[in-house]
This record gives structure tokens, sequence and C-alpha cells, in this order.
């Protein structure tokens, strides 16, 4: 295949050229690919005015980012922070005495000596400015001193300032586990406390103190409280402790008997059946016999009991809801 030309001029003659479409679409391509490779260069060419300065840039960072003066900053606030929390925690041990006097005073003695110390160089340093060379502030009967004048030592003071803050945490840490450590302490002794209602919306139908007896029709002592309720209601301990008993007594029916500790015991009786047994450990709360009227009774109810000591208290000295 070829392409026909046809050229004419005024002075010649006519004539007919030939051309091959061989050579012809070699030499497109060629020119094609002279095309893409300048657009190439150029594009290089253009992009690399960018990438000079972001070089530069990473190669002046370091020496342009001086971040002590933020190190500082941000250690003088979290040492401000430590302090706060310090104090607040040596208060709340003082509150319930768990907190020796040496533990609360010791930080501020430091601090003391340190800005004593501080101020005496200072003042001293000046004296001796003004007096024509009294020397440093650490001298005594104007004795001399000297030397080259240095920068101070930053990191020096950076070590030191960090080691404050690890002595403050671990006096924190140290008052927080005491505060912790009174603090279950105190809960438990809370549990063993008989504070809470044995059984869940009754009424109280006899009270501790003298009566008039039900079943005798004289005049007796009743050492406990009687609360009225159905049978087969659950009776719950008043608070956490030891069961001691858990049988049957002619004049208590089913009774079950809790130690708590410190000298308090209470004790639940006329029960229909019991759900713990003598060596059970209860907490405040759960669940130990069923409502009845078993015993010296005319009647479902449970009879609940407070001693201190062996002796009967009032339970209403102690239920947080009567």
């Amino acid at each position: 295949m070829s392409f026909v030309m046809i050229s004419t001029g005024a002075a010649s003659r006519s004539r007919v050229r030939t051309l091959p479409v061989r050579p012809l679409m070699l030499g497109t391509g060629v020119a094609a690919l002279m095309l893409l490779a300048a657009g190439g260069a150029l594009g290089y060419w253009l992009a690399a005015p960018q990438a000079i300065p972001a070089m530069a840039t990473t190669k002046a960072a370091p020496a342009a980012a001086p971040m002590l003066p933020f190190t500082l900053e941000q250690l003088g606030a979290l040492s401000g922070r430590l302090f706060t929390l310090e104090s607040q925690a040596a208060q709340l041990s003082k509150r319930i005495g768990v907190l020796q006097k040496d533990d609360g005073a010791a930080p501020d003695r430091k601090r003391a000596a340190k800005s004593g110390g501080t101020s005496g160089g200072t003042s001293g340093g000046t004296s001796g400015d003004n007096g024509g060379g009294g020397g440093s502030g650490g001298g005594a009967d104007g004795a001399g001193s000297g030397g080259p004048l240095l920068a101070p030592r930053a990191a020096f003071e950076e070590a030191e300032d960090f080691g404050d803050l690890a002595a403050q945490l671990a006096r924190i840490e140290r008052q927080i586990a005491r505060v912790s450590d009174a603090a279950a302490q105190r809960n438990l002794e809370l549990m063993r406390l008989p504070t809470r209602l044995p059984v869940d919306g009754a009424e109280l139908a006899s009270g501790f103190g003298n009566r008039q007896d039900p079943i005798a029709h004289r005049q007796a002592f009743h050492a406990g409280l009687d609360f009225a309720v159905e049978r087969g209601t659950p009776i719950h301990a008043a608070a956490g402790g030891v069961v001691v008993f858990a049988g049957f007594r002619s004049d208590f029916g089913w009774l079950v008997e809790i130690e708590h500790g410190n000298g308090l015991t209470t004790r639940y009786a006329h029960a229909s059946r019991l759900l713990v047994r003598t060596g059970d450990i209860v907490g405040p709360g759960s669940a130990i016999a069923m409502v009845g009227s078993t015993g010296r009774s005319t009647g479902p109810h449970l009879h609940f009991e407070v001693l201190s000591r062996g002796a009967h208290v009032d339970p209403r000295q102690y239920l947080a809801g009567l």
C-alpha cells in the first residue's frame, strides 16, 4: 500500500510521486516517542523545585526545634497537679486517721529547705556584689571563692525535678494504699453491724422490754422484736458473720444464731425451715431461714434478738429501717 502525491508548478510539469506507508508510519511513531519523552522531562523539571524545600526543611528541623522550654512547662504543670493530688490524699487520709504525721510534712520540709537554700545563696551573692567582692552566698565570714562563669546545667535540674516527682508519686501511692486498706476495714466493720431488716414488709408486733406475755398472760421481759409476717417468708441475715447455731430449742423453735464479731450476736427464732448449718459463713442479707411458728409461739412471726457481749440490747439501736 502507498500514497500517491501529485505536485504541480508554474514552470514545471505535473509530477506524480508515490510514498510507501511503512516509512511514513515509522516516522510518525518516532515523532510520538519524542513528544512523550519531552513531556516527561518537562514534568520532572517542574516537580524538582518542590522537592528541594522539603528536603531542606527536613534537614533544618532538628536544629530549629528546641523542645526544652516546652518540656519544662509540661514538667511544671505535672508537678503542680501531683502536689494538688498529694494534698487531697493527705487530707483524706487524715480524715480517716490513717496518715502518719511524718508523711504529710516531708514534702513541705523538703521544699522549705530547698527554697531556703536558694534564697540564702541569692541574698548572699547580692550582698557580696554590693559590698565589693564579698564572694558567693555560701561563703562564711567573707571567705574567698571564684572560678569561671559557666551556664547552669539544665540536665541536672531536670534530673532533680524528676526525682522529686518520683518521690511525690511514691508518697501518694503509699497514702492511697493506706486509705484503701482503711476503707476496706471500715466496710468490713459496717458489714458486721446488724443494720438490715431481717424480713421485708413486716409489721412490728411486739417491741423490746417488759410486756404482757401472750401465753402466760402476765408481765414478762421480751428480749427482742416480733415481726408479724406470713409463714414461709424468707428471713435474711441482718449482717455478715458465722452461723454458731442452727437447730431446734424448745422456747425458740427452729433457731439460727449468727456471730458478727466485736461481741455482737443475732438470733432468728420460730422458723419453719432452716437454710443454713452451723459453721456456715453468711453475708449481709443472705437468706438463712423461713418464717414459721415453732417453739413457744402463738402464730407465724419472726422473733429477732441482738446480743452485745452476751447481754440483750434493743435491736432498734441497730436496725436502719425502724
